[in-house]
C-alpha cells in the first residue's frame, strides 16, 4: 500500500491531476526533478487516475466496479513492459472500491478547488522564521507586506468588526477586497527570543512560543475552525458545538480536534515527537491514513506523543505544568533530558548553546524549574547547579556547556 498511498491521500497530488494550476504543476514538476526515482510511479498514477474521473460524483457500487475493471484491464496491457503498472495492479485489486471512494470524496465534492491543507502546510513549512534577517515577530495578512512587531511579547486581537488590534494600540483593517471570496489565511511568525498571543475571531486564545509559525483564517466561515501550526502553542478554545476546532500540524497525517478546551501542542520540525497535553476538557488526536483513521482521546492531565519514526501515538499521565508554564516564562521539567532543556532555552533566548563533549550529555536527565524572565547567564547558572556542567560565554549569542 505504501507504494502509492502517500500520493493518493495527498490533496495536492489529486488536485494537480484533476484541476491542474500553474502552482500545482510547478510543485510536482520540481518534486520529480528532486526525486527522479519516483517519477515513473508518479507518471503511471497520473495516467491511471485521469482515466477514473467520472462525470457524476454519485456513483453506484456497480459503476465503481466497472470503472476499476477498465482500469485493471489497462494495467494488464502494460504489465509486461512496465513493472510499475504490475505493482500498482497487485495492490489496487485489494482496495479498488475504497480508493475510488476516497478520490471521489477528496476531489470531486469540491470542483472549485482552492488551497488544500497540503498547500497550506507546505506554505507554513517553507516560510522562514526570520525571513527579513531581523529578530521581529511578523504578522502577514493575506498577500500584504509583513507587519513587523519589535516587542518581545505581542498581543493581537480581532474585533467584532473584523479588524485587528495590535498590542492594544494599533488597529489594522481587515481585508475588504477579499470579502466574499475564498477563505483567507493569515500567518503569524514568532522568531526565537519572542512570544505572542492572539485572540482569534471566534474568541479562542492562542499563546505562541518562540520559534513558532501559525496560520489562521481571518474568520471561520466553514463548518469547522481549522488552523495550522509549526512550533508550540497553548490553546484556549472557545466552545462551539457546531464547529469543531482543528489544529493541523507539520506532520500532515496528525491533527488535534476539539469543541472547546485548553491544551498545549508542541510540533517543532526538529523534534522527534509531536506532543499534545490536555489541561481541561477533551481533545482527540487524529492520525489519518488512507485505509484507516486512528483516534486517541485524551483526558485532563494526559500527554499524547506521536513519534515521527514509529508513526504511532502513546498516552501517559503527566504533570501538565511541565508543558504549559512556558506561557508565563517558566520552564518546569521532571527527569527530562538536558539536551531537550537546552533546546528550549535556545529558542526562548534566541542563542546557540553547544556541549563541549556531546556524548557527556546524552544520558543526563534533570529535574527542576527555571525562570526564563531572568537573563540568559542567570538561567544557565541555575541549570548547571544541578549538573556537573559549567558554562562559558563565547559571545552574546553563543555559549558552551562543558
Amino acid at each position: 500500500m505504501e507504494l502509492y498511498s502517500k500520493y493518493i491521500e495527498n490533496d495536492s497530488f489529486l488536485s494537480w491531476i484533476y484541476n491542474p494550476t500553474a502552482e500545482t504543476t510547478k510543485f510536482w514538476e520540481d518534486y520529480m526533478l528532486k526525486h527522479p526515482q519516483e517519477k515513473e510511479l508518479i507518471e503511471a498514477l497520473k495516467e491511471i487516475l485521469r482515466d477514473l474521473r467520472p462525470e457524476d460524483v454519485e456513483l453506484s457500487e456497480k459503476e465503481k466496479e466497472e470503472i476499476f475493471t477498465k482500469l485493471l484491464n489497462k494495467i494488464d496491457r502494460k504489465k509486461k513492459s512496465n513493472q510499475v503498472f504490475f505493482l500498482l495492479k497487485r495492490t489496487y485489486k485489494y482496495a479498488a472500491i475504497l480508493i475510488l471512494a476516497l478520490i471521489i470524496g477528496t476531489v470531486f465534492v469540491n470542483n472549485n478547488f482552492q488551497k488544500t491543507d497540503t498547500f497550506l502546510l507546505n506554505d507554513i513549512s517553507k516560510t522562514p522564521i526570520d525571513s527579513l534577517g531581523k529578530p521581529n515577530t511578523q504578522l502577514i495578512l493575506g498577500s500584504r507586506k509583513p507587519l513587523l512587531i519589535d516587542e518581545k511579547k505581542s498581543l493581537i486581537e480581532y474585533t467584532e468588526q473584523g479588524n485587528l488590534v495590535l498590542n492594544e494600540r494599533d488597529t489594522i483593517s481587515g481585508d475588504v477586497e477579499n470579502e466574499g471570496k475564498s477563505l483567507l489565511f493569515n500567518k503569524l511568525i514568532v522568531p526565537f527570543g519572542k512570544r505572542s498571543k492572539i485572540i482569534l475571531s471566534d474568541g479562542s486564545v492562542v499563546h505562541l512560543n518562540a520559534g513558532t509559525k501559525f496560520m489562521f483564517p481571518e474568520k471561520f466561515d466553514s463548518n469547522e475552525r481549522k488552523v495550522f501550526l509549526s512550533g508550540e502553542a497553548f490553546f484556549e478554545v472557545a466552545t462551539n458545538k457546531e464547529k469543531p476546532f482543528i489544529v493541523k500540524t507539520i506532520e500532515e497525517k496528525v491533527s488535534i480536534e476539539v469543541l472547546g478546551t485548553k491544551f498545549n501542542v508542541s510540533a517543532y520540525p526538529i523534534d522527534s515527537d509531536i506532543l499534545t497535553v490536555l489541561t481541561e476538557g477533551k481533545v482527540v488526536v487524529v492520525e489519518k491514513n488512507i485505509f484507516k483513521t486512528q483516534r486517541a482521546i485524551l483526558k485532563p492531565g494526559q500527554l499524547a506523543s506521536w513519534n515521527k519514526d514509529a508513526k504511532k501515538v502513546s498516552i501517559k499521565k503527566v504533570n501538565t505544568d511541565n508543558y504549559t508554564l512556558w506561557t508565563q516564562g517558566l520552564l518546569y521539567f521532571e527527569s527530562e533530558s538536558i539536551i531537550n532543556i537546552v533546546r528550549k532555552i535556545e529558542r526562548f533566548y534566541n542563542v546557540k548553546i553547544v556541549f563541549e563533549n556531546p556524548n557527556n550529555a546524552k544520558n543526563i536527565n534533570v529535574s527542576g524549574k527555571l525562570d526564563l524572565n531572568d537573563k540568559i547567564e542567570q538561567t544557565l547558572e541555575n541549570l548547571t547547579i544541578t549538573t556537573e556542567f559549567k558554562f562559558e560565554i563565547i559571545n552574546d549569542k553563543k555559549y558552551v556547556l562543558k
